[in-house]
């Protein structure tokens, strides 16, 4: 009951963060949120997919990689958007919104994953979703808090500003407290995955967020772009974790999703530092440009 219930206080502290205000900027500027969806929803799974498809992984990183493909952004990637000085309005919306259809998007997603994994031979047999406990667990563990924080922010507007950056520091530490907690419990089916998942986890968000990156730049600005890219790379390893253990049943299934919180973090990290110094620099060559037109007329 621990881990949905930390991830339950995760999805709650989301939910906080969305108002009717951020619906209405989404209809009136409904660009940057559509194309972001877009990319978000497909990058991952295809890469995932295609990985699934072309390179002989064993079992269990398969299906943990499977199931990471199927799972929405984490609420970590706000706090890099936020650092990397991007979209945060967007990056709110889209851990929102992904969130949200990940009720849908996730047994479709995994199923089809998991078929082109072909992992049931090696498994012992087939690995089905079983959609009634499926839909379940994502209706307790994401819709019902999301709204629950919606309603909180609605009723309790000043309440909630003094208080969300702490709930989602503490929700976020309570999460990845209790992650960690289960790898050591159970660490013999965790770690004789994680020596082919660590480097597996950091070419998937380099390739996910890259991607992302490249084709919604092509549309959006750079900072819209910077957002998309972290949401695209960014997973919800939470909800991974809670996939693996309570409706497939299988704790070393949830070692890839546990692994790929370090890479993620590290390169998220990297990539909000390499956003900030972007923006540092085009800032100085505009105030140079600035000064240089500056002395052109004062001299003319």
């Amino acid at each position: 009951m621990i881990l949905p219930a930390a991830l339950f206080g995760v999805m709650m502290t989301v939910g906080m963060e969305l108002t009717r205000r951020d619906f209405r900027d989404l209809v009136a500027a409904p660009k940057g949120f559509l194309i972001g969806s877009a990319v978000q929803l497909t990058m991952f799974p295809a890469i995932a997919i295609l990985v699934l498809w072309l390179v002989p992984l064993p079992v269990a990183t398969a299906v943990g990689l499977a199931i990471v493909a199927a799972c929405p952004s984490g609420g970590f990637s706000n706090v890099l958007t936020l650092l990397g000085r991007g979209d945060l309005a967007l990056s709110i919306s889209l851990t929102t919104m992904s969130s949200v259809l990940a009720i849908l998007t996730l047994p479709l997603v995994l199923s089809f994953a998991l078929s082109v994994a072909d992992v049931g031979a090696a498994s012992g047999g087939a690995v089905s979703i079983p959609l009634g406990p499926t839909l379940t667990q994502l209706f307790a563990v994401v819709l019902l808090p999301v709204a629950i924080g919606m309603w909180a922010r609605a009723t309790h507007p000043a309440w909630v500003q003094r208080n969300i950056d702490r709930a989602q520091q503490g929700a976020q530490y309570a999460l990845y407290g209790v992650v960690v907690l289960l790898a050591i419990q159970d660490w013999q089916p965790f770690s004789e995955g994680i020596e082919s998942a660590m480097p597996l986890a950091a070419v998937m968000f380099a390739l996910s967020a890259g991607g992302g990156f490249f084709i919604s730049s092509m549309f959006l600005t750079r900072a819209q772009a910077f957002t998309v890219a972290i949401e695209t790379g960014t997973r919800n390893v939470g909800l991974s974790t809670l996939v693996a253990i309570s409706v497939l049943d299988r704790v070393d299934w949830a070692a890839f999703g546990a692994v790929y919180i370090a890479p993620a973090s590290l390169l998220g990290f990297a990539a909000a530092l390499a956003h900030r110094r972007a923006i540092k620099m085009d800032r100085k060559r505009a105030a140079e440009r600035g000064g240089q037109k500056g002395r052109s007329s004062s001299g003319m």
